[in-house]
C-alpha cells in the first residue's frame, strides 16, 4: 500500500512539473508570436503543441515512475522491503575495503526463526510472510541507522553492524533475539531465534571466511538449543 501511494505521488508530481511547463513554454510562444514577430494568434498553433507536450510529458512520467521501481526491486527484498543479500553483498564488500584501508572494526549478526517450517505447515504461507515482516519491523526499529539489516534467504536474516566489536554486536543480538521472543505474532504466538555473532579480521578474513564464521556460529545456537546467540 505504501510503495502504491509513494508510485502515485511521484507520478502526480512529474504530471504537475510537466504542466506548469507547458504552460509557461504556451505563454512565452503567445509573447513571442504576438508582440516579437507581429503574427495573428490562432489558438490551434498552440493547443496543439500544448496536448503533445502533456502526453510526451505523461509517457516520459510513466517510465520515470517505472525506472524508480525496478531500481528499487533490484536492491530490494520483495516481502519485507530491506535489502536483499546481492545488494547486502555490495555494502559487505564495501565496508571490509574501508577497513583494510584506514582501519576500524565491524561485526556481523547472522540469525534465523527457530522451526520457521512449523510455521508454515500449521498456519499456511501467507501468515509465515506476516511473520517475516513483523519480524523485519522488530529488528528495524532497534537497528542503528547506520546498521545494514538484509534478508539472506528464506527465513535468514543477516546484518552489518559498523563501527562495532565483537562483544557489542552480541549485546545487539540479544537484544533482538529478546525482542523476537516477546512479541506476539498473532496466529502464530511466540516464536525463538537463533544468531551467530563474529567480528571482521582485517589480517585474516575475506568475505567467504567472515560469512562462515557467522553461519557456524549460529549453527553452535542452534545445537545448544536454539533462542540463543553464540559468537565466533
Amino acid at each position: 500500500m505504501d510503495t502504491y501511494i509513494s508510485t502515485r505521488h511521484k507520478l502526480l508530481t512529474y504530471l504537475l512539473y510537466i504542466s506548469l511547463s507547458c504552460f509557461f513554454t504556451a505563454i512565452l510562444n503567445i509573447i513571442h508570436t504576438v508582440y516579437v514577430l507581429k503574427i495573428d494568434f490562432v489558438a490551434v498553433s498552440f493547443v496543439i503543441p500544448i496536448f503533445t507536450g502533456l502526453l510526451f510529458g505523461i509517457m516520459l512520467a510513466h517510465i520515470k515512475v517505472l525506472s524508480s521501481k525496478l531500481s528499487t526491486m533490484a536492491y530490494t527484498d520483495s516481502l519485507t522491503h530491506i535489502y536483499n543479500r546481492l545488494h547486502f553483498s555490495h555494502f559487505l564488500d564495501s565496508e571490509i575495503d574501508k577497513i583494510k584501508r584506514y582501519g576500524g572494526k565491524f561485526s556481523i549478526i547472522f540469525f534465523d526463526l527457530d522451526h520457521f517450517k512449523k510455521v508454515n505447515d500449521n498456519f499456511g504461507h501467507l501468515v509465515g510472510d506476516e511473520v517475516l515482516e513483523h519480524v523485519t519491523e522488530i529488528v528495524t526499529r532497534a537497528n542503528r541507522s547506520a546498521d545494514i539489516f538484509a534478508r539472506y534467504g528464506g527465513e535468514e536474516f543477516i546484518i552489518l553492524t559498523p563501527e562495532t566489536g565483537l562483544s557489542g554486536a552480541c549485546i545487539h543480538a540479544e537484544r533482538l533475539r529478546s525482542d523476537i521472543e516477546k512479541y506476539e505474532f498473532n496466529s502464530a504466538g511466540h516464536i525463538t531465534s537463533s544468531f551467530g555473532v563474529t567480528e571482521f579480521n582485517a589480517e585474516k578474513d575475506n568475505v567467504e571466511r567472515l560469512l562462515e564464521r557467522a553461519d557456524k556460529a549460529l549453527y553452535l545456537a542452534k545445537e545448544h538449543g536454539r533462542n540463543r546467540v553464540e559468537k565466533a
